[in-house]
């Protein structure tokens, strides 16, 4: 059916409202999409300079309100190209790097050393070197890595700037397993119950000076009893370190804010028909979750769950989003009654990092990509799309959820359900392996647009699988143009010639 422009204009705000939630709206029209995927191919992944903006604005805001000794990291890994690097430092970012490219990237764009912080659990020593030669903060994650960095720092007439990365805490259940960063199973940082010798060892070993604490929880935190317990631990033990005289002037609070992906009745709906499902309540043809994983009920290990069940591990709504999370890690009283605030204060008021990780560029995004087909699958709509995992998500490691669309949206569009299928050649690539609302159901050659992909959806577990290129990364401003921050990967890119 065809629109005129005034209509064709009201459906695509309402199209982008539902992929961007609460954020500027691009200028986005058929004509522009054609133009973009015609110059820089399919798949695309599209960020607006705008949403990133406003994201750094809220957290900015907050930090200005309630704790201004704080300054907010870019985690380059949630997007790893000199765009995004450059984007988060004019907006006054630090950075977050955890490997000595991403470090040499920052430093390339110009992001000071006194707004680095060099993270990671496996650093080679061309990271360290790089680090300590710069003069950048480093999380030291053990004692033997605090060991290297001595023996680095010594040789080249340096002395280390560490802070020590603690785990170990009560945060089992907030995420999936395996991005869980601060519990008691991880491959990051000490035991906090070791903090103080942590401490005392880095304070001996020579041409190291630990100045404060580090701890990540994880990724997409939506509980924020996660942050109460990190706050109330990390304040804990800061106070403990500064009462046996030891010095704590800065603390790393990491990142793992969260977002809404979907909206509180959404999320409820989900919730309720995946526990009809696992109930045995539900016909194949109605399960909302591909093959009937059980997502954040399966530590119930088949017992069918209840109301009364929580859910547990990656969830996709919160009543904090964003710099909400930061603003209550802020405010909420710990257990003797004081806030985060007035215990920072208490003990100097050390200067705070904070990591937002997608929280700055999450929603700044949309993946597009071509429809290649329809089919059924258990009686359940399957969408295929010429794109894979590896181009886009980490629902390798968990279903993550998204919203999408068919574009371009049209007056008589009739909604459908169904899951997203990839395009390698294994069975795991599911796009979404939970059953998504779209506006129509799609035909060959439509477009699919992915909501939210900002972060980590690019890169987090990209590669050439299959042969396939990476596809091109592109920025918009608010005038329409275009940035590229990664150009399109071509045949010879991943077939090398001899």
């Amino acid at each position: 059916m065809q629109t005129d422009l005034k209509q064709q204009s009201t459906l695509i705000r309402g199209f982008l409202t539902r992929l961007l939630p609460d954020q500027p709206l691009p200028a986005l029209d058929n004509e522009t999409i054609e133009s973009l995927t015609e110059h820089y191919g399919l798949p695309l992944h599209l960020y607006f300079q705008a949403g990133v903006r406003s994201a750094v604005g809220r957290f900015a805001e907050v930090i200005a309100g309630e704790y201004p000794n704080a300054q907010i990291l870019f985690a380059v890994k949630s997007n790893p190209c000199r765009g995004a690097i450059r984007t988060a430092h004019a907006l006054g970012c630090g950075c977050d790097t955890v490997s000595e490219y991403e470090l040499r990237a920052a430093l390339e764009v110009g992001v000071p050393n006194d707004r680095l912080i060099c993270n990671g659990n496996a650093k080679s020593d061309t990271y360290l070197q790089s680090a300590i030669g710069v003069e950048a903060l480093i999380a030291a994650d053990s004692f033997d890595e605090v060991r290297r960095i001595s023996v680095i720092a010594r040789a080249n007439g340096k002395t280390a700037r560490i802070l020590l990365r603690l785990s170990g805490m009560a945060l089992d259940g907030l995420t999936v397993a395996d991005q869980s960063t601060a519990a008691s199973w991880t491959k990051f940082g000490e035991p906090i119950a070791r903090a103080e010798e942590f401490y005392t060892f880095a304070e001996q070993v020579g041409n190291v000076q630990p100045i404060g604490i580090s701890a990540h929880i994880g990724t997409q935190i939506c509980d924020p009893a996660g942050y109460e317990r990190l706050g109330e631990t990390l304040l804990t033990t800061a106070e403990a370190l500064v009462t046996a005289g030891h010095r704590v002037e800065v603390i790393d609070i990491g990142g793992g804010y969260p977002l809404s992906y979907l909206s509180k009745a959404e999320w409820e709906w989900l919730t309720g028909r995946l526990r009809n499902q696992l109930s045995g309540e539900a016909s194949r043809s109605e399960y909302v979750t591909f093959g009937g994983i059980p997502m954040g009920y399966d530590y119930l290990k088949g017992r069918p769950p209840t109301e009364k069940d929580s859910y547990r591990g990656k969830a996709y709504w919160t009543p904090y989003p964003g710099e909400k999370m930061l603003s209550h890690f802020l405010s909420f009283r710990t257990s003797d009654g004081r806030t985060t605030v007035e215990r920072l204060r208490k003990i100097g008021a050390p200067r705070l990092l904070v990591e937002p990780g997608r929280g700055l560029f999450g929603e700044a995004g949309i993946t597009v990509a071509k429809v290649i087909g329809t089919k059924l699958v258990e009686g359940n709509l399957m969408v295929i799309v010429d794109l894979g995992i590896v181009n886009h998500g980490t629902v390798l490691v968990s279903p993550d959820v998204y919203p999408f669309g068919v574009w371009p949206p049209r007056e008589d569009d009739v909604p459908v359900e169904a899951f997203v299928a990839g395009r390698l050649c294994f069975t795991g690539d599911m796009i979404s392996k939970v059953k998504i609302s779209l506006n129509r159901k799609p035909e060959h050659g439509d477009l699919l647009f992915i909501g939210m992909t900002g972060a980590y959806s690019a890169d987090h577990f990209a590669s050439n699988s299959c042969g396939f290129p990476r596809p091109a990364k592109i920025a918009l401003d608010e005038t329409g143009n275009v940035e590229v921050w990664r150009k399109a990967e071509r045949f010879e890119d991943v077939f090398c010639e001899l």
